[in-house]
């Protein structure tokens, strides 16, 4: 145990840095941000030393740039074209019933489906739920969590408390959940956490950014207001850099707008009277004055005032006398 603390094997993060990953609550982000650490900051010995796949890496490594702790990710490659064998299976008819037969946790899955989507399902419902269940491994009780999720999130969208989606929309957010690797329990618990978060603040912050007609998030707005959410920035700051965007823009500009508030959380700005403090030039005072220097009068000077000293003695007795 002795060994982990040898000065050669510490690695050092800033109090600042620390506060970031955990009040962001992703594991992945704090693991890439370690990895760097380790690595002396070398984006492609880091990604080595994971070997994560680009699926897990890259929002990942997105969520750790939105939070101002790496650098946009040098050697980002667009995402292939998904090749013709990584399409899902097309399931038929007779291997949904056998499954359905064969496997008793894919039949009480389908029934508390059927329960929380209000419907019957048809073969194309079946076949959209066994590929997530069969093609993409996700376990029954993370199916029904991102269904829950789904129809909260439809309910919002069409302000209808009697709105369901449909199994095509539910089998793409898993597609989706996939690729981020939110594919456990735990994990599906912790990523639903941060949303509910950013659902709570989504049309405040679209208020504040311009928009007048209410409306849900698109995808890439949604991704910029979640990593304000996660650094914990206000409402009011979030306006604040709305206005200076415009102002210099001379329209909304999400990336530009993005830059302005990761530049006031690394600064430590939290309020617009922080933002503003820091923008003023420092006041002029006074030159300061110099201090009086302690004086040292020469030995001559002391010799002098100690001859006038005795010479005005003595013309003093001489005058007594």
């Amino acid at each position: 145990m002795s060994a982990l603390l040898l000065p050669s094997e510490i690695l050092s993060m800033s109090a600042q840095a620390a506060q970031l990953l955990v009040e962001s609550g992703d594991g992945d982000c704090a693991l890439l941000y370690l990895a760097l650490l380790e690595c002396g900051g070398d984006a492609g010995r880091a990604t080595q030393r994971l070997r994560w796949p680009e699926e897990r890496l890259s929002p990942a490594w997105g969520r750790l740039a939105a939070l101002g702790l790496a650098q946009p990710r040098p050697d980002a490659q667009p995402a292939p074209p998904p090749k013709a064998d990584d399409r899902p299976p097309e399931y038929s008819r007779g291997e949904i019933a056998a499954a359905l037969e064969r496997e008793p946790l894919f039949q009480g899955l389908c029934r508390e489906m059927e329960n929380r989507l209000g419907r019957v399902f048809t073969d194309h419902d079946l076949r959209c739920l066994y590929t997530m269940y069969d093609h993409l491994g996700l376990g029954a009780e993370v199916i029904l969590l991102l269904t829950s999720w789904a129809v909260g999130r439809e309910r919002r969208q069409k302000n209808s408390p009697a709105a369901f989606p449909r199994m095509p929309q539910i089998q793409r957010e898993a597609f989706k959940w996939k690729r981020l690797g939110i594919d456990t329990l735990e994990r599906a618990e912790d990523y639903l956490r941060r949303q509910e978060a950013v659902d709570g603040r989504e049309w405040a912050v679209l208020q504040a950014v311009g928009v007048t007609e209410r409306r849900p998030a698109v995808e890439k707005e949604r991704e910029f207001i979640a990593a304000w959410v996660d650094m914990g920035i206000s409402d009011e700051l979030i306006r604040l850099a709305y206005e200076r965007t415009v102002y210099q823009k001379k329209a909304m500009n999400w990336p530009y707008m993005n830059k302005i508030l990761q530049s006031w959380h690394a600064s430590g700005y939290r309020t617009t009277a922080q933002v503003e403090a820091g923008d003023r030039p420092p006041k002029r005072g006074r030159p300061p004055q110099a201090q009086p220097r302690d004086f040292q009068p020469s030995q001559e000077r002391i010799q002098k005032n100690a001859d006038w000293l005795d010479k005005f003695l003595a013309e003093q007795k001489k005058g007594e006398g």
